[in-house]
């Protein structure tokens, strides 16, 4: 890199206080190890002056010289705030610890970092000075690795309807807590999931959360009754498909697909609605809520209630699976709008037409080609493929 002076005019009173003094006698003077860090004041006056708090407060800037004894006074600068977010998670590990920047047998123990995630935006400060600084500290011999991350992914931004980048200026902002209001936060939560895929993002269409909200509320029924199946399932096949269901959803949240992942429960709802009071069925239910409980934490928690289990099921061991039990559980869906081939989707073996056609329509890669167009049908070979007719 091309190291220039860290450029800090963006000045903000919880930065990190320069440790710097002035005295007239000596000079610029650094304030001593010992005396590190230098605090900010709790008791500043917050007034509307143009200039910073620290300005303003005598009791902070009105010191001593370390080299001389006689009056002196502080830098009342600070620095950008990258310098505290570029390590946190080094602090994060033993807060309290007092004699570096972090406890290094912790450290031996949890860094570097396993999963880091975050918005591209970062990848040329947050990301950038992150590896600067972990480099340093590996220069001075407090860890003895290079990379403060082991993986990185980045989300995909949900853009406004009209494609842009949200903003106040374009008045293209969308609410969040309308649908909260509306749906409640599980609804919009698995919504925003299942809409595409995590790191592509996309326009923001609210017309997909209310067919979210029933499946959660036929989910919730498996605990409540009250609501048909719709249709026959062989119970038979119940071990298999809650140890598919398990698998699959395992291995989505290790690679963060979650739409697919929620178009697998959706499906395993309804299965489990079909064969419901058979036996081994409550142990499957208690299943299904464990892997449930990350998409849409509040619904189950409401079901794990219901079943007389106790609190919590957020404090549940992850589930296990047989791999024995798991025989063509998987097919690549493959997906056209009129004709041509425009994504390729990994779902369930057994997949019902109607959440194949939900997952076509959700793919980020298949939604620029319906732009501006009707949907006039769909058509759907089981196991194989959907192509989604347009004019």
């Amino acid at each position: 890199y091309r190291l220039h002076d860290w450029l800090i005019s963006r000045q903000r009173f919880w930065g990190t206080p320069i440790p710097i003094i002035f005295c007239d006698e000596c000079g610029i003077v650094p304030v001593p190890e010992e005396d590190l860090p230098v605090l900010l004041p709790e008791d500043t006056e917050f007034m509307p002056t143009g200039e910073s708090p620290l300005k303003l407060d005598p009791g902070f800037y009105n010191t001593e010289c370390p080299r001389c004894g006689g009056p002196a006074t502080r830098e009342t600068d600070t620095m950008d705030t990258f310098m505290d977010s570029s390590w946190y998670w080094y602090r994060y590990l033993s807060p309290h610890y007092d004699r570096g920047p972090f406890d290094p047998e912790r450290g031996e123990k949890w860094l570097p970092v396993d999963q880091y995630t975050g918005g591209i935006e970062h990848a040329i400060l947050h990301l950038l000075y992150a590896r600067f600084f972990t480099k340093v500290m590996r220069d001075l011999g407090l860890v003895d690795f290079d990379e403060p991350m082991t993986r990185l992914r980045n989300q995909g931004n949900i853009l406004g309807p009209d494609g842009q980048k949200m903003s106040k200026s374009r008045g293209n902002v969308v609410n969040p807590q309308e649908y909260v209001d509306r749906f409640g936060s599980d609804a919009l939560r698995c919504f925003l999931m299942f809409i595409g895929p995590w790191n592509e993002g996309g326009p923001w269409d609210g017309k997909g959360i209310e067919g979210v909200s029933r499946w959660l509320r036929r989910a919730l029924s498996l605990v409540t009754g009250g609501v048909s199946s719709g249709g026959e399932a062989d119970p038979s096949e119940l071990p298999r498909r809650t140890n598919r269901l398990v698998k699959k959803i395992t291995d989505d949240l290790g690679a963060f697909r979650f739409n697919t992942a929620i178009a697998a429960l959706m499906e395993h709802t309804n299965y489990l609605l079909a064969v419901r009071g058979r036996e081994e069925w409550h142990e499957a239910l208690r299943t299904f809520v464990t892997v449930l409980s990350p998409f849409a934490p509040h619904h189950a928690e409401e079901m794990w209630a219901a079943m007389g289990e106790d609190y919590s099921v957020h404090e549940q061991a992850w589930p296990g699976y047989e791999e024995a039990l798991i025989q063509a559980s998987e097919i690549t869906l493959i997906v056209q709008v009129n004709g041509k081939l425009r994504d390729r989707i990994e779902a369930p073996a057994d997949i019902s037409e109607e959440t194949a056609k939900e997952l076509a329509l959700s793919s980020a890669r298949v939604r620029p080609h319906l732009e501006g167009k009707e949907l006039r049908k769909s058509i759907y070979v089981p196991g194989r493929l959907v192509n989604l007719v347009v004019g």
